[in-house]
C-alpha cells in the first residue's frame, strides 16, 4: 500500500470520525432532551389524572406525597384561589427553590399547560390544569441530574471512538479494510437475517482469524437461537392449547394492567379485553377484578374475590408476580353449577325427610299404642299391625323412588346401553299395573320396534308414568303405545281420566309435587313418578312431554333414541 493512499484513508477515516461523533453527539443530547421532557410530562399528566380522584384537601395532600415519592418528583397542588393543597417541600424540594414556579402556576391555573427545561433534559418545570377534585393546578419539578452526565458520558465515548477509528484506519490501510469489510458485510447480511427471523441463513469463513472466529460464532449462535425458537414455539402452542382445555380462566396480566393472555374460558367468564381496566365496560364486577388485579402488585399477596349475578356465580382468585417478576395471574372459577346442585340438594333431603317423616310418625304412635295395651285388644291390635305393614309398605315404596330417582341423576354410572324391545317392556308394565272395574288397559306397539338405552331405568320411567294414569283414570282407558318417528322412538302412555288444570301443568315434574290430584282427600302417591321419569328420559338421552286438558285426559309422550335398525323381530 502506498503511503499517500494510507494517508488518504486515514483521512478519511478521520473526516468519517468526526462526522459521526458530531452527528451522533447532536442526535444523543436531542434523544436525551425529549426523553427528560418526555418523562416530566408523563408522571406530571399521570399525577394529575391521580389527583382527580380525591375530593378533600388532605386527601390531596396525602395523596401528592405517596405519588411524589413513587415517581421521583417534586410535586405541589393548588386550590382554583393558588392556595397551596399540598406541602411546602416535595420530594426534598422547597416551593421556593422551583424555577419558573409563579408562571407554571399561573398558566395551569388559566387552564393551560406549562412546560420549561433545560436545554440538556435534566430539569423541568410543568405546570398542568386539575379538572376535577379537590385540586385545581398542578405544578411539578423534574430533576434528572444523571442524564446531564450521562450526555457527558456519551460524548465522552463518541470521541475516544473517533480516535480508535482514525488510529485504525491509519494502520490498516485499504487493502486489508477492502477485505475485511467484504467479509464483514456478508456476515452482517446473515446477521440480519437472522434478526429477522430467517435462521436458513448459514455464516461461514475460511480464514482462522477474528473474522473467521467471529463468523463461527455466529453460526453457533444462528442454529442455538433455530433450536431455542423452535423449541419456545412448541412449547407455547402445547402450553396455550393446554389453558384453553381447561375449565378455569387464566389471565396473564402486566403492571399497567394489560392482558398478556387469555385462554378461551376467560373471555367467555370475564370478557377479557387487551386491558384489563376495560374489563366489563366499566360494570361493578369488571371494577371489582381490576382491584383485584391492582392489589396484586401493591399488596403482592394473593387475592380472592366472589362474583354474583343474576344466573352466574364466579370465584376469582388472583396470585401475585413472584421475586422479579412482571406479570401476575387470575383465576376464574364458574361455581353456578355446583351452588345449584348443592342447592337442589338441600331442597331434596329436606322434601324427602318431610315424606319420610308422616309414615314414621304413624309407625311410631302404632308401636306406642300396642305398647300401652292394645296388643291385648285383638280388634285394636290388627288394626295397629295393618296401620305398621301399611306404612311399611309406603316406606319400602318411597326409598325405592328415590333411589331410583338418585340412580337416574348419576348417569355416569348407568350401565352401557343396549338394545331394548319396547313391545315386551309394554306389556310387562301393562301386567304389572293393579286392575279396576271399567278401566281398560292397552298395549300398541309393533314387534320390531326397539330403543338404546336401559331396560331397567326405561321401565321404572314407563311404570311411574302408567301408575299416574291408572290412578287418575276412574273409567276408561289407559293405552301404553310405540311407534317409530323420523328415526327415533316414540312411547306414548295416553288415559282418559280427568286430565290437569293449567296452572299446574307448569310444576308438574318437581319433586314431591302431588298438585291437586287426592283420593278421598288424601295424596295418591309421592309426588315422584313424573320426577323419576323426567331423569330417566333424559338419563337414556331422551325428552319427555306432557299434553292434558281437563277432562279430556293425559298422554304422557317419550321421544327415545332408536337402537339404529336393530330389529325385534322373534325367530318362530
Amino acid at each position: 500500500m502506498r503511503w499517500w493512499l494510507g494517508l488518504a484513508f486515514a483521512a478519511v477515516a478521520a473526516l468519517t470520525a468526526i462526522a459521526v461523533v458530531a452527528l451522533l453527539s447532536a442526535r444523543s443530547e436531542e434523544a436525551f432532551r425529549r426523553y427528560g421532557k418526555e418523562f416530566a410530562v408523563g408522571n406530571s399528566v399521570a399525577a394529575a389524572e391521580a389527583l382527580k380522584a380525591d375530593s378533600t384537601d388532605a386527601g390531596v395532600a396525602r395523596h401528592a406525597t405517596v405519588i411524589a415519592e413513587r415517581q421521583h418528583l417534586a410535586i405541589f397542588v393548588f386550590e382554583r384561589s393558588g392556595h397551596p393543597l399540598s406541602r411546602p417541600n416535595s420530594f426534598g424540594l422547597p416551593w421556593s427553590k422551583v424555577p419558573n414556579r409563579d408562571a407554571a402556576l399561573r398558566t395551569a391555573l388559566a387552564g393551560n399547560r406549562y412546560i420549561q427545561g433545560r436545554n440538556d433534559g435534566s430539569a423541568y418545570t410543568i405546570g398542568l390544569p386539575i379538572h376535577r377534585g379537590a385540586g385545581a393546578a398542578l405544578v411539578a419539578y423534574s430533576l434528572r441530574p444523571e442524564l446531564r452526565d450521562q450526555l457527558g458520558i456519551v460524548r465522552n465515548e463518541y470521541l475516544q471512538s473517533a480516535l480508535i477509528a482514525f488510529g485504525v484506519g491509519a494502520a490498516l490501510g485499504l487493502l486489508i479494510a477492502t477485505l475485511t469489510a467484504r467479509r464483514l458485510a456478508r456476515i452482517a447480511r446473515a446477521a440480519s437475517a437472522i434478526g429477522s427471523g430467517n435462521f436458513d441463513v448459514t455464516v461461514s469463513s475460511a480464514l482462522p482469524d477474528e473474522v473467521g472466529s467471529l463468523a463461527a460464532s455466529i453460526e453457533q449462535m444462528r442454529a442455538q437461537l433455530q433450536h431455542l425458537f423452535r423449541t419456545l414455539e412448541g412449547d407455547r402452542d402445547r402450553l396455550e392449547r393446554l389453558l384453553d382445555r381447561l375449565n378455569e380462566g387464566v389471565l396473564l396480566i402486566d403492571r399497567d394492567l394489560n392482558v398478556e393472555f387469555a385462554n378461551d374460558r376467560a373471555r367467555e367468564l370475564l370478557g377479557a379485553f387487551m386491558r384489563l381496566d376495560r374489563l366489563g365496560g366499566g360494570s361493578q364486577s369488571g371494577d371489582a377484578v381490576t382491584r383485584l388485579a391492582q392489589d396484586l402488585f401493591s399488596v403482592r399477596l394473593p387475592a380472592h374475590l366472589r362474583l354474583t349475578g343474576d344466573d352466574r356465580s364466579l370465584l376469582v382468585s388472583g396470585i401475585p408476580p413472584g421475586e422479579g417478576g412482571d406479570s401476575a395471574i387470575v383465576v376464574a372459577f364458574d361455581e353456578t353449577q355446583r351452588e345449584r346442585n348443592e342447592r337442589v340438594q338441600r331442597e331434596f333431603a329436606t322434601n324427602a325427610a318431610h315424606e319420610l317423616r308422616t309414615p314414621l310418625a304413624s309407625i311410631v304412635t302404632a308401636v306406642e299404642m300396642l305398647r300401652t295395651g292394645a296388643k291385648d285388644e285383638p280388634g285394636a291390635r290388627d288394626e295397629f299391625l295393618d296401620v305398621i305393614a301399611r306404612e311399611a309398605d309406603r316406606l319400602t315404596r318411597l326409598t325405592r323412588a328415590l333411589l331410583m330417582l338418585a340412580r337416574a341423576e348419576l348417569r355416569d354410572e348407568l350401565p352401557p346401553f343396549t338394545p331394548v324391545e319396547v313391545a315386551p317392556l309394554l306389556g310387562q308394565v301393562a301386567a304389572s299395573l293393579p286392575a279396576r272395574s271399567g278401566l281398560e288397559i292397552l298395549v300398541d306397539c309393533p314387534s320390531a320396534l326397539a330403543v338404546h338405552g336401559d331396560a331397567d331405568l326405561l321401565e321404572q320411567a314407563l311404570s311411574s308414568v302408567a301408575v299416574n294414569a291408572v290412578q287418575h283414570t276412574s273409567r276408561g282407558r289407559v293405552i301404553l303405545s310405540g311407534r317409530r318417528d323420523n328415526g327415533s322412538v316414540v312411547i306414548e302412555v295416553v288415559d282418559t281420566g280427568k286430565g290437569i288444570a293449567v296452572a299446574e301443568q307448569g310444576r308438574l315434574f318437581e319433586r314431591f309435587y302431588q298438585g291437586s290430584a287426592a283420593a278421598n282427600g288424601r295424596p295418591v302417591g309421592f309426588g315422584l313418578g313424573l320426577s323419576i321419569a323426567r331423569e330417566a328420559v333424559t338419563a337414556l338421552g331422551g325428552e319427555i312431554a306432557i299434553d292434558s286438558e281437563p277432562a279430556m285426559g293425559t298422554t304422557v309422550r317419550f321421544v327415545l333414541p332408536s337402537s339404529g335398525g336393530w330389529s325385534c323381530a322373534r325367530e318362530s
